[in-house]
Protein backbone atom coordinates (compact mmCIF):
# COMPACT_ATOMS: atom_id res chain seq x y z
CA UNK A 1 0.00 0.00 0.00
CA UNK A 2 1.07 3.47 -0.58
CA UNK A 3 2.26 5.74 2.28
CA UNK A 4 -0.62 7.37 4.83
CA UNK A 5 -0.30 11.24 4.43
CA UNK A 6 -2.73 13.56 6.23
CA UNK A 7 -2.47 17.67 6.49
CA UNK A 8 -4.54 19.35 9.09
CA UNK A 9 -4.63 23.05 7.83
CA UNK A 10 -7.00 25.49 9.81
CA UNK A 11 -8.40 28.60 7.85
CA UNK A 12 -10.35 30.84 9.62
CA UNK A 13 -13.06 32.99 8.85
CA UNK A 14 -15.60 35.56 8.89
CA UNK A 15 -18.11 33.42 10.73
CA UNK A 16 -16.14 31.15 12.65
CA UNK A 17 -12.90 28.92 11.29
CA UNK A 18 -12.71 26.05 9.15
CA UNK A 19 -10.67 22.79 9.71
CA UNK A 20 -9.33 21.04 6.07
CA UNK A 21 -7.70 17.76 6.68
CA UNK A 22 -6.74 16.69 3.56
CA UNK A 23 -6.01 12.81 2.54
CA UNK A 24 -3.44 11.78 0.87
CA UNK A 25 -2.86 7.67 -0.05
CA UNK A 26 -4.51 4.74 0.54
CA UNK A 27 -6.72 3.99 3.89
CA UNK A 28 -7.11 0.42 4.47
CA UNK A 29 -6.64 -1.29 8.04
CA UNK A 30 -3.53 -0.71 8.91
CA UNK A 31 -4.24 3.57 8.57
CA UNK A 32 -7.40 3.53 10.13
CA UNK A 33 -5.69 4.15 13.90
CA UNK A 34 -3.83 7.13 11.74
CA UNK A 35 -7.34 8.61 10.29
CA UNK A 36 -8.69 8.40 13.92
CA UNK A 37 -5.75 10.21 15.66
CA UNK A 38 -5.91 13.13 12.63
CA UNK A 39 -9.67 13.41 12.61
CA UNK A 40 -9.51 14.10 16.43
CA UNK A 41 -7.02 16.72 15.90
CA UNK A 42 -9.10 18.02 13.54
CA UNK A 43 -11.91 18.30 15.92
CA UNK A 44 -9.99 19.76 18.38
CA UNK A 45 -8.42 22.69 16.13
CA UNK A 46 -11.94 23.36 14.93
CA UNK A 47 -13.11 24.93 18.36
CA UNK A 48 -16.14 23.89 17.79
CA UNK A 49 -16.30 25.11 13.86
CA UNK A 50 -16.66 23.05 9.99
CA UNK A 51 -14.36 20.02 9.84
CA UNK A 52 -13.57 19.28 5.61
CA UNK A 53 -11.95 16.49 4.83
CA UNK A 54 -10.40 16.52 1.41
CA UNK A 55 -10.20 13.33 -0.23
CA UNK A 56 -9.18 14.08 -3.54
CA UNK A 57 -5.53 12.19 -3.01
CA UNK A 58 -7.43 9.09 -1.52
CA UNK A 59 -6.64 5.96 -3.94
CA UNK A 60 -8.36 3.60 -1.84
CA UNK A 61 -10.54 3.39 1.61
CA UNK A 62 -11.08 0.17 3.54
CA UNK A 63 -14.34 -0.36 5.54
CA UNK A 64 -12.73 0.37 8.78
CA UNK A 65 -11.79 4.02 7.33
CA UNK A 66 -14.91 4.64 6.67
CA UNK A 67 -16.04 3.20 9.68
CA UNK A 68 -13.87 6.34 11.16
CA UNK A 69 -14.80 8.76 8.85
CA UNK A 70 -18.88 8.19 10.19
CA UNK A 71 -17.43 8.31 13.65
CA UNK A 72 -16.38 11.30 13.00
CA UNK A 73 -19.64 12.44 11.22
CA UNK A 74 -21.81 11.30 14.58
CA UNK A 75 -19.20 12.92 16.41
CA UNK A 76 -19.72 16.31 14.53
CA UNK A 77 -24.05 15.78 14.52
CA UNK A 78 -23.44 15.48 18.64
CA UNK A 79 -21.16 18.59 19.20
CA UNK A 80 -22.47 20.82 16.99
CA UNK A 81 -19.28 21.00 14.47
CA UNK A 82 -19.71 21.16 10.99
CA UNK A 83 -18.38 18.11 8.81
CA UNK A 84 -18.07 17.89 5.15
CA UNK A 85 -16.34 14.86 2.93
CA UNK A 86 -15.41 16.49 -0.74
CA UNK A 87 -13.64 15.78 -3.21
CA UNK A 88 -13.72 11.96 -3.45
CA UNK A 89 -13.70 10.12 -7.08
CA UNK A 90 -14.10 6.68 -8.03
CA UNK A 91 -14.31 3.71 -6.21
CA UNK A 92 -13.74 6.00 -2.69
CA UNK A 93 -16.88 8.01 -4.04
CA UNK A 94 -19.09 5.53 -4.90
CA UNK A 95 -18.09 3.86 -0.96
CA UNK A 96 -18.78 7.15 0.17
CA UNK A 97 -22.11 7.23 -1.37
CA UNK A 98 -23.16 4.36 0.13
CA UNK A 99 -22.67 4.96 3.71
CA UNK A 100 -24.23 9.06 2.90
CA UNK A 101 -21.18 10.99 3.58
CA UNK A 102 -21.09 12.21 -0.05
CA UNK A 103 -24.08 12.64 -1.92
CA UNK A 104 -24.71 10.63 -4.85
CA UNK A 105 -23.68 11.10 -8.22
CA UNK A 106 -26.19 9.27 -10.30
CA UNK A 107 -29.60 10.43 -8.49
CA UNK A 108 -30.76 9.66 -12.25
CA UNK A 109 -29.49 6.11 -12.09
CA UNK A 110 -32.17 4.80 -10.28
CA UNK A 111 -35.09 6.95 -12.09
CA UNK A 112 -38.16 5.11 -12.95
CA UNK A 113 -38.53 5.04 -16.96
CA UNK A 114 -41.08 6.35 -18.65
CA UNK A 115 -43.60 4.93 -20.90
CA UNK A 116 -41.98 5.62 -23.87
CA UNK A 117 -38.43 4.64 -22.78
CA UNK A 118 -40.04 1.82 -22.23
CA UNK A 119 -41.51 1.04 -25.71
CA UNK A 120 -38.44 2.31 -27.49
CA UNK A 121 -36.14 0.04 -25.87
CA UNK A 122 -38.69 -2.73 -26.25
CA UNK A 123 -38.92 -1.48 -30.09
CA UNK A 124 -35.09 -1.90 -30.43
CA UNK A 125 -35.07 -5.54 -29.71
CA UNK A 126 -37.46 -6.59 -31.98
Amino acid sequence: MGEVRCVIHRNPGKTGSTVFLHLDGCFDRQSSADLRKELKQAFGRSRGARVVVDMAGVDLIGSECIEVLLVGYTRAMRSGHGYEVVNAEGHVRQALEATGLCPRSDDNLYAPATGDAIEAALAELA
